[in-house]
């Protein structure tokens, strides 16, 4: 029973001991072995030397440097590689900034024990902003756009199992990962577990979401329903 996070963060100074700790003592508490890929993605603040400082403390922490930012996708793609050469029976990824409480992780992690290809959070309630809404409001407008059942695409965390993850090819690089994940899975007719989630507000620094996310999402969605036709 082995389970590895992907966690990205740029510029999360404030929330890195926070989101680990957290993310540590619950899935400690549940008995699951684990490692925690935690990625520090081209960040310009203190990220990466508290990441080691933690690393240092607790080798299941797997601390990896980025010289740049190379994007949401990235980050989690970084972390992710280095999971794979641990044959773990469980990955997956979830963010940086606390905003969805890791309790929900040893749920996510037997229901992709019990079968699942993928267990995932739901968010049913946002405690963000007001910015932070009305583009989550317009991503799932432009998300009817491409035929999904789901409907919280992007929400975290997101689990699978290795050989799903694996077959999945995962490519972009972008804020489209969580898209390209979900719906190359129900392409696959994939069993999907959906846990219902409260996102909580940030603890620490501003939203790395911004309008031009939207554009980047869009151009993405075009280029994916061309592919298909």
């Amino acid at each position: 029973m082995s389970l590895g996070i992907s966690i990205p963060m740029y510029n999360e100074e404030g929330n890195v001991e926070r989101v680990l700790q957290r993310c540590q003592s619950h899935l400690k508490a549940s008995g699951i072995d684990f490692y925690i890929a935690a990625v520090n993605n081209g960040s310009t603040d203190g990220t990466g030397s508290t990441l080691d400082e933690l690393s240092q403390r607790e080798p299941r922490i797997i601390a990896i440097h980025l010289s740049s930012n190379q994007g949401y996708g990235g980050g989690i793609l970084a972390g992710m590689n280095s999971l794979m050469l641990k044959n773990l029976d469980v990955v997956g990824w979830t963010w940086g900034d606390g905003q969805v409480c890791s309790t929900v992780l040893p749920r996510l992690y037997q229901e992709c024990m019990q079968g699942a290809d993928i267990a995932k959070a739901c968010r049913i309630q946002r405690q963000d902003g007001y910015r932070r809404r009305f583009i989550s409001k317009t991503y799932s407008m432009i998300m009817k756009m491409t035929g999904t059942r789901n409907s919280d695409l992007n929400g975290c965390p997101k689990l699978f199992r290795n050989d799903f993850y694996r077959s999945l090819e995962l490519q972009s690089k972008d804020w489209f990962i969580d898209a390209e994940a979900m719906l190359k899975a129900e392409g696959k007719n994939a069993a999907i577990y959906q846990e219902p989630v409260i996102m909580e507000p940030r603890f620490f620094g501003e939203s790395k979401v911004r309008m031009s996310t939207i554009l980047e999402f869009t151009k993405n969605i075009i280029v994916w329903k061309l592919k298909r036709y």
